[in-house]
């Protein structure tokens, strides 16, 4: 089934680009905009096979930059690529000793981009895309550039959970931007066109709040650009009963766009700006599906662009047009054929329970219209550990669902969506208490009449599954199942194996490898293997970098040891993520065998899957 999505406008209107999954890998395409909706898609050819993850248009729309996973690696690479159908050349941005490069945003006819030596270190760049050179603005460990203006920058610094925004004068100065907070996460911010000495920056936050909002920051600098002479800081945008999950600002400042996540459903909202970003007029507006992401906005804040998605509607790009008082879909009929299709099919439930602890809990109800004798329920854990799940479009699922398994995706501590208190309530020894979530789920799920107890399946991606086969050695009477796709199994072996990086930003949210050595042995389920009786299917991609394939094939091989008798999938192609069409139909072909196997579904209910 065909996906767009992650637009990115030219900034003048005139074109967008997106990202599109038909088949094989994920590939970019652009394609002219007029005043009667989208043009021809053009594909952007690129010299590596892998899945593009990003596409950002130049202020001038003469370039592309495009950011691509080759092979689904964490180690991704980017390119320049000319708007012009008639230019076919194609400029790779890297450098010998880079081991990762990802885009940031122009400044002005320069890209800024973060580019991560292999041991972690990363340098801040302003690249010229006619020439390939840059400047290095910024260079330090375990950071990020996450905005440029002018020759300014911020970069992120701080460790996992407790992340602040650093401020960099062009002269090379830097200073933070708030006060130390500890739980206070400030992972993004935009620095707004700069009028000499004064710097308007634009922060997304929950310092000082238990929500992430949007506060602005003026700071005046002294003349040599490289102190602050005055600091003045206001909430600018808030929501007491919801967090941010994006934000855009119109390059005139005129309009911005914000995305709320009020449960885990999308709200979007537009803003008229005035002086000083003061918000003139603030309206809601409905979109497709139930989760939207990746916005978009053109220069003068005529144009937005967004993915949306939900249970039946696979990502689609859409693009507003806004105009004074009202905002219409750039091509209407398209819009309401999909608007249609949103509403066919049941949707799932939001349902809320207590953890034993009463924190309240919550998560989606996915129930088949006919469901299966037996009853079975397959517990679906999200990645993170500050994922979230929501009523996003997830193949996989919906043929669970279709061959008549209730699924549930529940929202246990730790996951986001739920304000700054439950995001770090699992942090390190808090593990123990999320692994108590997921067994008190199951005993939810019981008391519901939702579930047999004797046909309960748990699963998850990357920290889903990791915990799936932690809550089965804790708890090994409650499982019928456990599938594990590319979870970590020895946080030793783990933070030896994994990207540096990766690594770093680990640490705070399981445990320091010299401070905590004894939980991470407790958390680690390879050291429990002999506690797992449940049957165990491991799916893993062969070009996992993140969590390298080993982490499974070793508690694969400490199962066996113990007597059991796993399963293995390897994913060819694959890295962490599994993007190709092919590869989601053998995982969800290789999932239904598995429930059949365990007696949970009758092979016969095969022919109800899609």
């Amino acid at each position: 089934m065909r996906h767009t999505s992650v637009p990115s406008l030219a900034p003048n209107g005139t074109a967008i680009a997106y990202i599109v999954r038909d088949g094989g890998y994920p590939f970019a395409v652009q394609a002219q905009l007029t005043d009667e909706g989208l043009g021809e898609e053009r594909r952007v050819r690129l010299p590596v096979e892998g899945p593009v993850t990003r596409v950002l248009h130049s202020p001038d729309a003469r370039w592309i930059a495009c950011e691509v996973s080759p092979k689904g690696t964490e180690r991704t690479q980017t390119f320049i690529v000319s708007t012009d159908p008639a230019d076919k050349d194609v400029q790779e941005l890297r450098n010998s000793w880079d081991a990762r490069n990802t885009l940031v945003e122009w400044d002005g006819h320069h890209l800024a981009m973060d580019a991560v030596a292999s041991d972690g270190v990363t340098e801040a760049r302003l690249v010229d895309p006619n020439t390939s050179r840059y400047r290095v603005m910024d260079r330090r460990s375990d950071s990020l550039l996450v905005a440029a203006e002018a020759g300014y920058c911020l970069m992120r610094v701080g460790p996992r959970g407790n992340r602040e925004l650093l401020l960099v004068t062009p002269e090379g100065r830097w200073m933070p931007l708030l006060p130390p907070e500890p739980g206070a996460t400030t992972e993004a911010g935009r620095i707004l066109p700069i009028n000499d000495r004064t710097l308007v920056i634009l922060l997304d936050t929950d310092h000082g709040s238990d929500r992430r909002r949007i506060i602005r920051l003026v700071v005046e600098l002294d003349e040599r650009g490289g102190r602050p002479v005055r600091t003045e800081k206001e909430e600018l945008i808030a929501n007491a009963d919801a967090d941010m999950d994006e934000f855009v600002i119109s390059e005139d400042l005129s309009t911005a766009a914000v995305l709320w996540n009020v449960g885990g459903l999308s709200h979007l909202e537009l803003l008229s700006l005035g002086e000083g970003q003061k918000v003139t007029v603030r309206r809601t507006v409905d979109v497709l599906g139930k989760v939207a992401a990746n916005l978009s906005i053109t220069d003068d804040g005529s144009l937005l662009a967004l993915t949306v998605e939900g249970p039946n509607l696979p990502p689609t790009v859409e693009i507003l047009r806004i105009e004074a008082g009202r905002v219409e879909p750039l091509n209407a009929e398209r819009t309401e054929r999909l608007d249609a299709r949103t509403r066919q099919g049941e949707s799932p439930e939001l349902v809320y329970y207590a953890a034993r602890d009463e924190l309240e809990l919550s998560g989606w109800l996915y129930v088949p219209e006919t469901p299966a004798p037996n009853r079975p329920v397959y517990i679906h854990l999200h990645g993170g550990p500050e994922g979230q799940s929501r009523p996003v479009n997830h193949d996989v699922l919906d043929e669970l669902v279709a061959a008549g398994i209730t699924v549930f995706t529940p929202n246990i501590r730790g996951s986001r969506g739920n304000g700054r208190s439950f995001l770090h309530a699992d942090d390190r020894y808090g593990r123990f208490a999320a692994v108590d979530d997921v067994a008190d789920t199951v005993e939810f799920l019981i008391d519901a009449k939702l579930a047999h107890p004797d046909y309960i399946v748990l699963g998850g991606r990357s920290y889903g599954g990791y915990l799936s086969v932690l809550a089965a050695a804790r708890y090994p009477e409650i499982f019928a199942g456990v599938v594990d796709a590319c979870g970590m199994t020895s946080f030793e072996t783990y933070y030896e194996s994994t990207e540096p990086w990766l690594a770093s930003a680990a640490s705070p949210k399981y445990g320091y490898p010299m401070h905590d050595a004894e939980l991470l042995m407790e958390i680690s389920p390879l050291y429990k293997a002999e506690e797992i009786s449940a049957p165990v299917l491991f799916i893993h991609g062969a070009n996992d970098t993140n969590v390298p394939i080993d982490e499974s094939r070793q508690l694969y091989d400490a199962l066996v040891q113990a007597g059991r008798a796993p399963q293995f999938l390897t994913v060819p192609g694959e890295g962490h993520k599994f993007v190709r069409p092919e590869s989601r139909r053998l995982i969800t072909q290789s999932m239904l065998e598995f429930f059949i196997e365990l007696g949970a579904i009758e092979r016969s209910v095969l022919n109800r899957t899609r």
